[in-house]
């Protein structure tokens, strides 16, 4: 597995403390993420950075709370290029977030069904 889309020593930490646990984690997970990246479209659409920011800023710890530490990064950069960034750049950061959290997401899936 590439290391750079999961933290796999938090995850395998997760996966034993919380056991069947784990699965509904992800699933909320994945629920949270997909609104978060959907606000995050609709404030680069819009060039609300203020919302950029923010929603950047909650996505970014809520992966990192999961291991999700590609989707953190980009979580991290998006958030500190939103005042100053064009569209374009905003909108490539974006598709970038989205690619992460779909490898980020399969990833812990995987997980759920190793276990």
């Amino acid at each position: 597995m590439d290391t750079s889309v999961l933290d796999m020593e938090l995850v395998t930490e997760l996966r034993e403390i919380m056991a069947e646990g784990f699965a509904v984690l992800v699933e909320s997970y994945e629920r949270d993420a997909s609104q978060r990246l959907a606000a995050l479209s609709a404030a680069v659409m819009t060039l609300d950075r203020a919302a950029l920011r923010q929603v950047a800023h909650s996505l970014k710890g809520s992966s990192s709370n999961l291991g999700a530490v590609s989707v953190a990064a980009l979580c991290v950069e998006l958030e500190g290029q939103a005042e100053g960034a064009s569209a374009d750049e905003l909108n490539t950061l974006l598709v970038a977030l989205e690619a992460a959290n779909r490898v980020a997401v399969q990833a812990l899936q995987r997980e759920i069904d190793a276990s």
